[in-house]
């Protein structure tokens, strides 16, 4: 929660990160903001996506069913749980690129926790893939899969892809800023990452070449809230990888924040 205009006003580099997380209210009020400015006006708001979720779905679900042999009872709530996921977490990398390069005015001109621009954009895309959830539930619904009692995990899942959220703008903020170059790159990055990732095919079809989900640390990232959805148990794997990621992912962005705290408003 907010700590009040003076803790947020005076800090090291060393608390930022902490601050800025705790400072939910700031956050919070900004995300909202930033989602009811995009769509001002807008008879349906952030149900858009909702909607443009249910269509790639539906579209998508048809062609690579097919495609690669799958029932589709089972395939469409497969591919709508990774397209949602997927969509938060590409979306929040390529937004944090530039989490402190588009909030420069704010930056300069107040003194708050740098970390709370980075939570403004990932509570904001948090909130805009609640909206593409009601997706998945129909279509569990209506395919006959029933939560089972995995499906307890699922918040914890959602809470650990908040975390995660957090220290990828961070650290995407922090080196964009400092390196305009690097945007593009992680933009043209994450394109060729989807196709490794299993968002639209699942690791058993790839059968002795699984490795390929195995090692990738987004597969599991997905995979803990994507298995209890689907009532699958989650695999110790996957709780290594998220738990191992995360961190060393906020003892990274810590290191940076506090090495160049002071350095990025003048940076942007």
């Amino acid at each position: 929660m907010d700590r009040g205009g003076s803790d947020l006003g005076s800090h090291s580099g060393r608390d930022d990160i902490l601050i800025g997380v705790r400072s939910a209210r700031v956050w919070g009020t900004l995300g909202w903001h930033d989602i009811r400015q995009r769509y001002r006006r807008s008879v349906i708001g952030p149900f858009w996506f909702t909607l443009s979720t249910a269509i790639m779905v539906v579209v998508l679900g048809a062609l690579y069913s097919t495609l690669l042999h799958q029932e589709i009872k089972d395939y469409l709530p497969y591919l709508a749980i990774g397209l949602v996921l997927w969509q938060y977490l590409s979306t929040v990398a390529n937004e944090g690129c530039n989490a402190f390069i588009g909030s420069a005015f704010m930056i300069k001109q107040i003194r708050i926790p740098l970390t709370i621009h980075a939570c403004r954009i990932v509570w904001r895309n948090f909130v805009i893939m609640l909206h593409s959830f009601p997706v998945v539930v129909v279509l569990l619904i209506a395919f006959g899969h029933w939560p089972t009692w995995e499906f307890l995990l699922v918040p914890l899942g959602l809470f650990l892809l908040l975390l995660h959220g957090v220290w990828i703008s961070v650290t995407l903020g922090i080196l964009c800023a400092r390196f305009r170059d690097i945007p593009p790159i992680v933009t043209n990055l994450i394109q060729v990452v989807f196709f490794f990732t299993p968002v639209m095919w699942s690791p058993e079809i790839l059968k002795d070449r699984a490795w390929v989900a195995e090692y990738n640390p987004l597969y599991h990232l997905m995979e803990i809230v994507r298995a209890p959805i689907a009532g699958r148990p989650i695999h110790w794997e996957s709780w290594v990888w998220s738990l191992g990621m995360l961190v060393i992912g906020l003892a990274f962005s810590q290191f940076l924040m506090r090495r160049t705290r002071n350095r990025v408003p003048y940076w942007l």
